[in-house]
């Protein structure tokens, strides 16, 4: 008898960071909102380039499409499907690969909240095909909200 093989839980698929900037709200809503912006600090560490389209507003579309050090070419594609300035987005998040395969089709949520003079984000992203697409983009999100934080700093 074949043992079938049992689904991953999708907490264990569902991606949650909560980070606070020292910055005020709609600069960080306008960081996440606006192409110019987001093209100097989104993308995984190898991300050597980074050409970034988007219409935030409900419906409309974003794309960004990524090269990385080895010349490997990444595209990301979505919808916003809610967009509340300047607390909140919800985007579609489709990504493929340069060898033409798919990444998981997630949807992901930016909530900014007032800290005193600060901003405290909380990105959520589910669900993911499997634990290991997940812990990728936790690794990816994480070297993207480092420059974040610099570009807040610096600019």
């Amino acid at each position: 008898m074949a043992l079938a093989a049992s689904p991953t839980p999708a907490a264990d698929r569902e991606l949650t960071i909560t980070r606070t900037f020292n910055a005020p709200r709609a600069l960080l809503f306008r960081m996440w909102t606006q192409p110019e912006h987001v093209a100097r600090w989104w993308g995984c560490v190898d991300c050597q380039s980074i050409e970034v389209r988007m219409d935030a507003r409900p419906n409309g579309a974003f794309s960004a499409e990524m090269v990385l050090t080895d010349g490997a070419v990444h595209l990301i594609y979505g919808v916003f499907t809610d967009v509340r300035e300047p607390e909140h987005l919800a985007l579609t998040w489709t990504w493929k690969r340069d060898d033409g395969t798919k990444g998981s089709d997630t949807v992901v949520t930016i909530d900014l909240a007032d800290r005193d003079d600060k901003t405290e984000m909380t990105l959520h992203q589910a669900v993911f095909d499997d634990v290991d697409e997940c812990s990728d983009h936790l690794e990816g999100w994480t070297a993207s909200l480092d420059r974040l934080d610099d570009r807040l700093a610096t600019d």
